[in-house]
Order: structure tokens, then sequence, then C-alpha cells
């Protein structure tokens, strides 16, 4: 009987879309791809670094990536529509690691299809044991690292069409809020720099929202299909109640 514990303790290093740059016992590069549904580009690869002085165990896999209103995310396994090479890896002290990604999903995808690429640590033994090999458990305390890259298969021609629409208001205790959706109609991520908004109360008032009141939806992404829900101040002299918007943003991929 094995006397000594293994004590892990496991830390997620989450990657959003736009992704980040940090210092890590090992580093993915790069954080993100845009694949394309069929020919050279449906194969993209990334690169793994061991920066540590021991060898480090990873595997590689691959989510679904979904989000509601308020920009909350689940996820589904998705290995079944990617080729994964190698999925399990075990990496000496400062080598690297191509790994290649290939997409098996539909090559005539109507609407840009988003992802996360996961990868993670995990004690070295278990890849190990899975080869035969032993190792013993010297008792430290591991930290492991995981990544939460995205890709993104995205079909020729494909661009955001993002809209500010579905303007409504609500009453609770603090007061009146105006509540606001932007709504991606297009086939690609978009990324929100600049909107504008003007508010046709049911009562008369033309109201002119303040650029300050819509910082909150600007450098936001939507993904292609899906909607991202904001509340904001109601804007001085525009009364509670039904209202027609009229809006324009400006988008990038």
């Amino acid at each position: 009987m094995r006397t000594t514990q293994l004590l892990v303790l496991a830390a997620s290093m989450v990657m959003l879309l736009a992704g980040e740059r940090t210092s890590h016992a090992y580093r993915l590069t790069p954080i993100s791809r845009v694949f394309a549904p069929a020919g050279s580009n449906a194969t993209q690869t990334f690169e793994l670094d061991n920066n540590e002085t021991d060898r480090i165990a990873l595997t590689v896999s691959v989510q679904t990536l979904a989000r509601d209103e308020l920009y909350n995310e689940t996820n589904q396994d998705a290995d079944d529509e990617f080729l994964i090479y190698p999925p399990q890896i075990i990496l000496s002290p400062g080598k690297r690691q191509t790994v290649r990604v290939t997409w098996l999903g539909d090559p005539k995808l109507a609407r840009e299809q988003t992802y996360r690429f996961v990868v993670k640590q995990v004690p070295i033994e278990v890849l190990e044991a899975k080869s035969g090999a032993t190792a013993p458990l010297d008792g430290r305390v591991r930290v492991l690292l995981s990544y939460r890259g995205t890709l993104f298969i995205r079909p020729p021609k494909a661009a955001p069409q993002i809209s500010l629409t579905a303007v409504t208001t609500y009453s609770h205790d603090s007061g009146t809020t105006l509540a606001l959706t932007l709504i991606n109609d297009g086939t690609a991520v978009g990324l929100v720099k600049h909107c504008e908004l003007t508010l046709v109360s049911a009562r008369g008032p033309v109201l002119a929202v303040p650029a300050t009141s819509l910082a909150v939806l600007q450098n936001n992404r939507v993904l292609a299909g899906g909607r991202r829900r904001y509340s904001v101040a109601l804007p001085a002299g525009l009364p509670p109640g039904p209202m027609k918007a009229r809006s324009q943003c400006t988008v990038t991929p």
C-alpha cells in the first residue's frame, strides 16, 4: 500500500474570446484560431511549450461554446467533431509539442460555429499508468493549469450583423431601468465598437441616449446568431412605458 499521498491543487487559467498572455508553467500559442469548414484551413496547429524543470502531462479536447443573453457560458463535449493529434502528451522540460487539429464537421456551414479548445495539465502518473510506466509519488503539492482557448469555424464570406434592439423599460425598487439587447443576425462573431441610440416614447418625446449610457456596450463580442442583454439607467426626460428605438452600431469581426 502506498503511504505517500499526492496532493493536487487544481487551478484554471481561463482564456476568453479575446485571449490573454501571462506567465505559466507551460504555454499554449495561439490562444485562438479561425478554421475554414473545408480545405487546407480546416486544419490548424497549436504549440505547447514546457517552461517547467519537470516533465508535465497534458490532455487536449474540444467543447462546444454557447452563451445566453447574460453571457453565461455552457459547454458540451465535441471531440467527435474534430481530429486532435496528439490528444495526450508527456512533455519534457524545455520541449515543444505541436498539436494538429482538424475540423470533421459540416463542410458547408451556413453560420460560424464556436468551440472551446481545452488543454488540461494532469498528474503525470495518470498518463504514465496508461502507457505502463510508473513513477513514484513524491508528496509535493502540484498546481495543475488549464487553458481554454477558442476555435471559430467560419464559412467563406461570413460577417457579423449586430443591431441594438428589443429596447424595453422595467421598474424595480430602486427606479426604472432601460433594458438593451444586442442581436447578431450575421454569420460570424462581431465586436461592438460603438452604438448610437434614439428612443421614441409612445407618449411623444424623442431622446438621443447619451454615449456615456451606452459605454457598457463597447468592446463586447456577440457570437453569430447570439444576443447579449444589458441594463442601463433610464435617461432623464424619458417616461417609462413602450417605446420604439432607432440605432446604429459600428462592428468589427
